[in-house]
């Protein structure tokens, strides 16, 4: 079977990594369908090495560029390369673009979600996909089917991730002794409406007694911060072993803040948006949804939770035994279709 996988965001990469591994291992013809977004490329180099990987349009950070390049033109770039390189099926998060593409080809194509808050993407995702996929935030109806978990524990699970504290030596941290903050840019359209920088407005409010590791999406912006902190360049060789063993996450985006929360440390997400995949978490008492004002007072107050490994652990194998394997999900959907024509 040829499939191909659409990745247009960092955080696609790890969602599809283990199904496409599956798949490749078993003697399918995999495709990666990447943007060129920030240091996407790179990352999909890292870690897609061994597939076929194909760049189709271009994501320049602005709002101009994600409306155009990013959507219109790449429309066009996909029809091109789609019509020449025929696939079976397709996957996707959130790409009504090239589900559109493939549904104009007759051929299947499976996309994921977890933000129906996004109206305009999640109609136009359940008009072009096959199947459109969402945790239980949204009700089953027709094309849309739910499955019980969030899109990151397809590579967060402790069937798939196990934190390795060999990688801390690198960046001379120890465990449990400092904060993870994440500084996403705002050029997509799912923040167009954020204030850039929110972490900036309070990052020099902090104590400088704290050890403070910084992924920064836009690094023209590092001096925007304390020249104490330490800032990632990516691609980060187990970027998540390093979120695991810090003590609190900060995070202007949702994502990363989702993943602090699933591998057990306590998780502030300080960004805008409010959203119904967040509340999952939210009330597990693992993420807190915190206005930036008031982003030091819940630090102090989030400092005073001090979660052992085995209590970590605990909370992971707990999410383990109440939510379903994202990635047996994407692998037995397109197996399925394989087999007999019907879907997960």
């Amino acid at each position: 079977m040829k499939i191909a996988i659409d990745i247009g965001h960092p955080a696609h990469v790890n969602f599809f990594k283990i199904a496409a591994n599956r798949f490749k291992d078993e003697g399918h013809d995999v495709t990666i369908i990447y943007l060129d977004r920030g240091k996407l490329p790179s990352i999909v180099a890292e870690e897609y090495s061994e597939f076929v990987t194909v760049k189709i349009g271009i994501h320049r950070g602005s709002r101009i560029s994600v409306i155009y390049d990013a959507n219109l033109k790449r429309f066009f770039q996909l029809v091109k390369y789609l019509y020449r390189n025929r696939f079976d099926v397709g996957l996707g998060v959130g790409s009504f673009n090239f589900g559109g593409v493939l549904k104009m080809m007759s051929l299947p194509n499976f996309q994921f979600d977890d933000d129906p808050e996004r109206g305009l993407n999640t109609i136009l995702e359940k008009l072009t996909a096959t199947q459109l996929f969402f945790p239980p935030i949204i009700e089953n109806f027709g094309n849309i089917r739910n499955f019980k978990a969030l899109k990151e524990w397809a590579y967060l699970s402790p069937r798939y991730f196990t934190p390795n504290p060999e990688v801390l030596k690198k960046y001379g941290l120890k465990e449990n002794d400092y904060i993870f903050i994440r500084e996403i840019s705002t050029g997509s359209l799912n923040y167009v409406k954020q204030k850039a920088n929110i972490v900036a407005t309070f990052a020099r409010k902090m104590s400088r007694k704290e050890n403070v590791v910084l992924s920064l999406e836009n690094k023209k912006k590092t001096g925007y911060y304390p020249d104490n902190w330490q800032i990632l360049e990516e691609p980060i060789k187990d970027i998540h072993s390093i979120i695991y063993y810090s003590k609190l996450v900060i995070s202007s985006g949702d994502s990363m803040a989702r993943e602090g929360a699933m591998l057990g440390v306590p998780s502030i997400y300080c960004g805008f948006r409010e959203m119904k995949a967040n509340g999952i978490l939210e009330a597990k008492k693992m993420l807190y949804h915190v206005r930036p004002e008031e982003v030091i007072n819940s630090v102090e107050k989030l400092k005073q939770i001090k979660y052992s490994e085995a209590e970590r652990n605990r909370f992971r194998k707990d999410l383990q035994e109440e939510w379903v394997d994202v990635s047996d999900l994407i692998y037995n959907t397109v197996i399925n279709l394989m087999k007999n024509g019907k879907t997960y």
